[in-house]
């Protein structure tokens, strides 16, 4: 689903970290991996999903267009962030045309925002069961000015914005395509980037709950430097392990352990806020994926926390990556890093399939 929605589509994931691009085409059965990689943005160029430095994302785009030698100029973006609402409600059973026409006025109540300055898209998951007249609706808004500032961006990087969706569902959507479970599973999609965790629950296709948490693992770094006092570069090394954090490793791992924590108990409330909503289908695994996925102490502390079984995600293993789509180094060190952007990638696919 996309709020709006063609040639080949590359993924384009604005991240607050980085940028990153994924093109994939599909050949015969296959999907193949022509292009990805992960360029980074100076610190604050995204702040909780708001563009703060225009001139800093445009440079990114197009330093990541160079560098991957993409040509194709038609992308699928996603928002996250506090503008943005994603919310299953309750309707009257109807067709989607119909609904088309009455969006406007059937979810005013269920929006916190000026249902002038939204852009609403849905999706129609079906009717109730104990109740037919009454349908359940997943309903998606995000505040125009946001759309806007990301579709300024990509126009002004010289590309052609034709699919705008939200982190949550691309993930979600690259978790459907290159990992299928059975109908009788009900995955978990974690995905955890530098300021925002997107957990998208799943039952038979469809994103039965899905939440934005303002936390990521920027977190691991703003704490390292706060309360180890070192600058944001060595901190960032010290959390990814780059760098032995020598005697302050002690101090440093029980940060990594405190914020991993903070964010597995977030995850959990999502999950027990799904439990009570859907008493009759308990989430079965979780899939953790994102660029901050790997942090020490994370998958563990989810699993203690849910319950249930946790697995890193990696969306390059349903597809078949071309030589030369990425550096091998991207590919094994960065790979979860390129869900939101690969699930974007295979919204194209997704249509004409």
């Amino acid at each position: 689903m996309g709020l709006f929605g063609s040639k080949e589509i590359v993924g384009l994931d604005i991240g607050s970290s980085s940028v990153k691009m994924a093109h994939v085409k599909a050949v015969g059965a296959e999907n193949r991996l022509r292009k990805f990689g992960v360029f980074p943005l100076p610190a604050d160029a995204i702040v909780d999903g708001a563009i703060m430095d225009h001139g800093a994302v445009v440079e990114g785009i197009k330093t990541a267009l160079r560098e991957l030698k993409v040509h194709e100029k038609e992308v699928a973006l996603s928002l996250s962030g506090h503008s943005v609402i994603i919310k299953k409600v309750q309707l009257p059973t109807t067709t989607a045309e119909e609904l088309e026409e009455s969006i406007q006025w059937e979810v005013e109540q269920y929006i916190p925002f000026d249902i002038k300055d939204v852009k609403i898209d849905f999706q129609v998951i079906g009717p109730l069961a104990d109740d037919p007249s009454k349908m359940d609706v997943l309903l998606v808004a995000a505040k125009t000015d946001l759309i806007n500032d990301y579709m300024s961006v990509v126009k002004d990087a010289g590309l052609v914005p034709r699919i705008v969706d939200i982190d949550s569902l691309a993930a979600g959507n690259a978790f459907e395509l290159t990992h299928p479970v059975s109908d009788d599973q009900v995955p978990m999609v974690v995905n955890v980037g530098a300021s925002f965790m997107n957990i998208n629950i799943l039952h038979a296709g469809i994103p039965l709950f899905t939440r934005d948490v303002p936390m990521g693992g920027g977190m691991y770094t703003t704490e390292i430097q706060k309360q180890v006092a070192v600058s944001f570069e060595t901190a960032e090394e010290y959390k990814t392990g780059k760098k032995d954090p020598g005697e302050r490793s002690e101090k440093v791992t029980e940060i990594m352990k405190v914020v991993s924590g903070l964010l597995a108990t977030e995850a959990q409330r999502s999950c027990n806020f799904f439990s009570a909503t859907y008493p009759d289908r308990l989430v079965t695994k979780v899939y953790l994926t994102g660029g901050a996925s790997r942090s020490a102490f994370l998958k563990e502390l989810l699993a203690e926390k849910i319950g249930v079984d946790v697995e890193i995600f990696d969306p390059f293993e349903g597809l078949t990556v071309e030589d030369h789509a990425a550096d091998p180094s991207v590919v094994s060190q960065l790979n979860t890093s390129a869900t939101v952007s690969i699930g974007l990638a295979l919204r194209n696919l997704e249509a004409r399939g």
